[in-house]
């Protein structure tokens, strides 16, 4: 079982950052392999390897959203979705913004309501 995905953005030896779709941890049975261990492509440059630095990763409870055990504030969801929407513009899981994928909020929000 892997963490859950993370939008995490990465800088190429060629000085040029990106954004990739990744997990911490991608699985057991497996030895852990830090980022700058791991393969990407540079879309700048088009270098393919390992050597990326890690500048900026979204929280883990991102894409896992709505979850009531991780709550995120609407500000905090809002700016990732900024970043999520600027570089991965084509991805479905924007089509359930608003809707299925939503931030949870803390569960004395319903008490507070009232």
């Amino acid at each position: 079982m892997s963490t859950p995905e993370r939008l995490v953005e990465l800088n190429c030896t060629c000085g040029t950052p990106h954004w990739e779709i990744d997990c911490d941890f991608r699985g057991m049975g497996g030895e852990e392999e830090p980022y700058d261990a791991r393969t990407y492509t540079c879309p700048a440059c088009g270098r393919e390897g390992s050597g990326f630095t890690v500048l900026q990763k979204s929280p883990p409870e991102f894409f896992l959203q709505p979850h009531h055990m991780y709550p995120m504030a609407q500000a905090k969801f809002d700016k990732w979705v900024q970043v999520f929407r600027e570089h991965f513009p084509d991805h479905p899981r924007l089509g359930d913004l608003g809707g299925r994928w939503r931030p949870a909020k803390p569960r004395w929000w319903q008490f507070w309501k009232r």
